[in-house]
């Protein structure tokens, strides 16, 4: 998942897609006990709800070999070690350094770094298409393909474009910065939907997903490394170039067949899944425009049309979740999506605020690109991991609690910002490097990771049974979506305001300090009224209270095409889909309105 950071650009937050899927997961079979007889040292493996299984070292690879095979274990540590890790935090951390030296201004930068994101809003409807339209014999190698090139292509171009370009050229770039996401978020979901798959069919335990996330991490580590070597003496560019060969590689490997995949299925059988539940599939669909609709009005309208843009979107999105979406689902969908848009995004102008030469900030903190994009997101993944762990303490809480809690942790995380700001730490004594450090980057990633936990926890248990995969892409998806019109409004309060900066000059940070406490403070408590209306009175903890508030499985897939039979024929689907019994099957969704009485024990107040 991507997410607008407060330090430049937007930034993924990995722990919490693993930790994410990882509670999605958590809800299908039970975890298998692993023996401990081969155990190494005495280690443990911990699972969400606080059991833990013993096992070695030895036993715990032994698992995930036996589980998964070595090419495909190699497959994802290479996409989420060297793709996910590396090479999207390479990207992420070039685009500050990249639009400063083209003299964008803040706002301009940061409605860059929107368009840029655009295909982490879009992972659903990328779903829907892999699962219904292959590109080629296979369902996902052929977009996991056509991605890398696009990939590939936008990377070589932005080494080509000159860094000293004019801020008329600043969408061209953006959109060249959005081609990597696009082959990084693609990735990223087909990977998580095949590992899923895997752990299913073998029993599999979590041990898979500490893979993931120990790889996402490492990968993190190596990028700060390599971001504080060379982002202030060789300027964003080198750091795009160190992407390249991991792309090819990932390629390479994608061509091989490291990710195993059966041949696709018939393209009747293909249309029967297609048109099994078309308003979640229009849902998927819809979210994709509007995102590309917010884009195009964030590089081409003026202030008022784009808000005016943004509202519509969001309203029209919002409608249709309440028609393709179990009414439970929707509403927290609608409360997870408000306190998305509530905290807006005002990475632009506090970017420039940090980073700004004394021309711009006279006597401001002035950082450097190495501190303020490597030595930082170090402190701030410690932080994260630390709010990870926070949650877990708070399992026994209500929902609506947990996201009164989260809240009030994000406001307060945000004071950091407003002491430097308002340079009250300089009369305390503490200089601009130690409260950034061990204030704003630990805080704010501890609260932002705490604030996606039980997001990722109440959508994994609500999700429909049957369409889990689809349907928590899609609600992913939306939250992102909720980010990208965060940060429009974002740009709306700073203009509104005054807010003006650019690199060398001139700036205006006056109001700098109004804005923050009026998206960082004001707007989330808003917002927090809603969670009586819109969450379910049920414990983070209470798995059986989500048993029965969503319908039977959304829609049943095709059986795959047998392993002896021809995947394609010369007019699209098999001689076996026609004698296969299962060619009758009937697909469809039991909507809540058809089953008002299966609700279960969750309930509104």
């Amino acid at each position: 998942q991507a997410r607008p950071a407060g330090r430049g650009g937007a930034e993924c937050r990995p722990w919490g897609c693993a930790a994410s899927h990882w509670l999605l997961l958590k809800s299908e079979p039970e975890y298998p006990m692993i023996d401990g007889d081969d155990c190494v040292e005495n280690t443990a493996l911990f699972l969400p709800n606080g059991e833990h299984k013993k096992g070695g070292y030895r036993q715990f690879f032994r698992s995930l070999q036996d589980a998964f095979g070595n090419r495909f274990l190699f497959y994802l540590a290479l996409t989420y070690g060297g793709l996910k890790g590396t090479a999207f935090s390479l990207t992420t951390a070039a685009m500050l350094p990249y639009f400063q030296g083209m003299h964008v201004s803040g706002s301009s930068f940061q409605l860059a770094g929107l368009v840029s994101q655009v295909p982490w809003c879009m992972k659903g409807w990328v779903g829907v298409l892999s699962d219904c339209v292959p590109l080629g014999r296979y369902h996902k190698r052929g977009y996991l393909m056509a991605s890398t090139v696009i990939g590939i292509a936008g990377v070589s171009m932005l080494l080509c474009v000159p860094l000293e370009g004019t801020p008329a050229e600043v969408w061209l770039v953006a959109v060249l910065f959005c081609a990597p996401n696009i082959q990084y978020s693609t990735f990223d979901l087909l990977c998580e939907g095949k590992y899923s798959e895997k752990m299913r069919e073998n029993g599999s335990g979590s041990e898979v997903l500490t893979l993931v996330w120990v790889s996402v991490q490492m990968g993190s580590v190596v990028a700060a490394l390599l971001v504080g070597t060379f982002v202030d003496w060789s300027g964003p560019k080198p750091l795009l170039a160190i992407c390249l060969p991991v792309m090819l590689l990932l390629a390479w490997r994608t061509a091989l067949g490291d990710l195993p995949e059966e041949p696709a299925r018939s393209w009747r059988s293909l249309r029967k899944k297609l048109f099994s539940e078309p308003r979640l599939f229009f849902l998927a669909g819809s979210m994709a425009a509007g995102s590309l609709a917010m884009a195009i009005s964030a590089a081409t309208l003026e202030t008022g049309p784009r808000a005016i843009v943004a509202l519509a979107v969001s309203g029209s999105l919002i409608w249709w979740s309440f028609r393709a979406l179990p009414c439970t689902l929707a509403r927290a969908n609608l409360y997870m999506f408000l306190i998305s848009v509530a905290y807006l995004d005002l990475s632009g102008p506090l970017a420039y605020f940090y980073t700004g030469a004394p021309s711009c900030v006279e006597n401001g903190p002035g950082f450097s690109y190495s501190y303020y994009l490597a030595i930082s997101n170090v402190v701030g993944s410690i932080g994260a991991a630390m709010g990870a762990v926070l949650f877990q303490h708070m399992q026994g809480w209500q929902f609506r609690s947990v996201f009164c809690v989260t809240t009030f942790v994000q406001i307060v995380a945000s004071i950091f910002d407003l002491i430097i700001i308002k340079r009250w730490n300089i009369r305390l004594g503490v200089s601009d490097q130690a409260m950034y450090l061990f204030g704003d980057a630990a805080c704010q990633s501890l609260a932002a990771q705490m604030a996606l936990m039980p997001c990722a926890l109440l959508t994994a248990r609500l999700c429909p049974r049957g369409a889990e995969a689809t349907v928590y892409a899609i609600l992913a998806g939306f939250q992102n979506f909720g980010m990208t019109v965060g940060s429009i409004f974002g740009v709306q309060l700073s203009q509104a305001f005054g807010v003006y900066a650019s690199k060398e000059g001139p700036c205006d940070f006056g109001e700098l300090s109004t804005i923050v406490v009026l998206g960082h403070f004001v707007c989330p408590i808003i917002c927090l009224p809603l969670v009586l209306v819109l969450v379910p009175v049920a414990r983070v903890d209470d798995d059986g209270a989500f048993n029965d508030s969503s319908p039977p499985p959304s829609f049943r897939s095709p059986a795959p095409s047998p392993r002896n039979s021809e995947a394609w024929s010369a007019d699209g689907w098999t001689q076996d889909d026609i004698d296969s019994p299962k060619s009758t099957d009937e697909y469809c969704l039991m909507h809540e309105e058809e089953n008002s009485g299966m609700r279960g024990n969750v309930s509104f107040h």
